[in-house]
């Protein structure tokens, strides 16, 4: 694990995504690596994954803090990154994009044709879900709960880390015109469940700089609550989508009986308790509600 810690935050500074001794030191100490070692306990090529999971965290960083860079900004799509068949990508105009254009010549190298269409197609809608109106606004206002659940399975860019588990061919699924509706409801409740968690621990850090795209800052204005009473309500709809996610598994599992999906589901379980035990214990997360 220290290895993989180590190989990352130089892959990270030799890629100028972390251009401050300040963003240096976070980096550090978030533990990246250790994340990925959670959520992809499987993966041969762990270091590909981390690069994959610091990415997303730096991205959204720089979009949190600072909204949307008028540089090479993600915002407006990504596509030309992630090119197909060997056509060559668009010139990046940032240090974000170009270590996107790297990362994808590494991750896309692995994939089947549909994997690589179906994983940029989820890059793209992340990378576009910070151009939202929603997504910019900085009015002292969150949004409503219906318009907020359907931002955040764009922009916690969970569908993208649910591809990788099948970038490993062990927990590729045949989809069949049976098992697909289950299959997207179960990847819909992985990446609720994922998100909630996310918001429930990041609460403190995002409200800290304006930021109210958030479930417990949505459910505190929806029920006018005070904040530890919209917490326990927000941890309470993970839990009722994590039941939802037990059935479904359940019901899958009795349709499909193949090993890759098998190999699929434990996948998604990897993600919902290696994401939650990661949020618990990295500092990235330490600042809480109570000292804002």
């Amino acid at each position: 694990m220290a290895d993989v810690e180590n190989r990352l935050f130089e892959w990270a500074v030799g890629a100028d995504l972390l251009g401050t001794p300040e963003l240096r030191s976070r980096f550090q100490q978030a533990r990246f690596g250790e994340c990925a070692a959670y959520v992809y306990p499987d993966a041969p090529d762990l270091l590909i994954y981390a690069k994959w999971c610091a990415w997303l965290f730096i991205a959204d960083d720089e979009f949190d803090e600072n909204r949307a860079p008028q540089e090479g900004g993600i915002d407006k799509g990504v596509l030309g990154f992630l090119p197909l068949d060997g056509a060559p990508p668009t010139e990046p105009t940032s240090a974000v994009t170009r270590a996107l254009v790297e990362l994808w010549a590494e991750i896309s190298r692995e994939m089947s044709a549909e994997l690589r269409g179906r994983f940029r197609h989820h890059v793209d809608q992340y990378c576009r879900s910070y151009g939202s109106e929603m997504s910019r606004a900085r009015t002292g206002t969150a949004p409503s709960l219906a318009a907020y659940i359907d931002l955040r399975r764009d922009s916690g860019a969970v569908e993208t880390c649910i591809d990788l588990i099948e970038r490993q061919k062990a927990a590729a699924v045949a989809v069949t015109r049976e098992t697909g509706p289950m299959i997207t409801m179960l990847r819909a409740a992985t990446n609720d469940i994922v998100c909630w968690s996310n918001d429930v621990a990041s609460v403190g850090k995002e409200v800290g700089h304006g930021e109210l795209n958030n479930l417990v800052a949505v459910l505190r204005q929806e029920t006018d609550s005070d904040w530890e009473k919209a917490e326990v309500l927000a941890a309470r709809m993970a839990s009722t989508r994590t039941r939802d996610f037990d059935a479904l598994q359940h019901k899958l599992l009795s349709t499909d009986r193949s090993p890759e999906t098998a190999m699929f589901v434990k996948g998604l379980k990897h993600w919902i308790t290696g994401s939650l035990a990661w949020h618990l214990t990295s500092p990235r997360y330490a600042r809480k509600l109570a000292e804002m």
